[in-house]
């Protein structure tokens, strides 16, 4: 193959591709917990609660309690399987899967800034976001595992892209 046929080669080349981390999910899961769990047991030491479920039913406060975890579930399994973002050498590609618009990709040489954040508790889990801003948009991904080193990748791509 000459010089000439590799760089006319329409695809991309990966630089990386990363997506929605299981860990970002992890203080919502353990809130549900702890309320489904209070929820469950609470009839038997909570007044309030054991008079709902006389009220209601026991199958009442059961669907109460475990009715979150199937759509929790959901959520999770959507998010950590179709939410994917790919750095190549010209583009930064994302997908959010069936559930939204597609996103065009953002050229590198577009990209004017790039910033991270997460909460403090995301924070210690090592998730966080990465806000990818260009002249005319501000894109946002969620769920980043280590946020910060993904964003220097980007920044690097986008400076020896230009």
């Amino acid at each position: 193959m000459t010089a000439h046929q590799q760089t006319s080669d329409p695809a991309q080349a990966d630089r990386i591709w990363f997506g929605y981390h299981p860990r970002t999910l992890a203080p919502t899961i353990a809130i549900v917990a702890v309320v489904s769990f209070i929820t469950w047991t609470g009839r038997w030491y909570l007044d309030h609660l054991s008079e709902l479920a006389n009220r209601l039913g026991v199958l009442a406060l059961f669907a109460i309690a475990w009715g979150p975890w199937p759509v929790l579930g959901a959520v999770f399994l959507y998010r950590t399987v179709t939410y994917s973002y790919r750095l190549t050498d010209r583009a930064l590609i994302v997908d959010f899967g069936f559930w939204h618009r597609p996103v065009p990709p953002v050229l590198l040489a577009e990209i004017t800034g790039v910033r991270t954040g997460s909460t403090v508790l995301r924070r210690a889990l090592g998730v966080g976001w990465i806000e990818v801003r260009t002249a005319g948009r501000l894109l946002r991904l969620t769920g980043v595992r280590k946020p910060e080193e993904m964003a220097e990748r980007i920044r690097a791509a986008t400076t020896t892209n230009k």
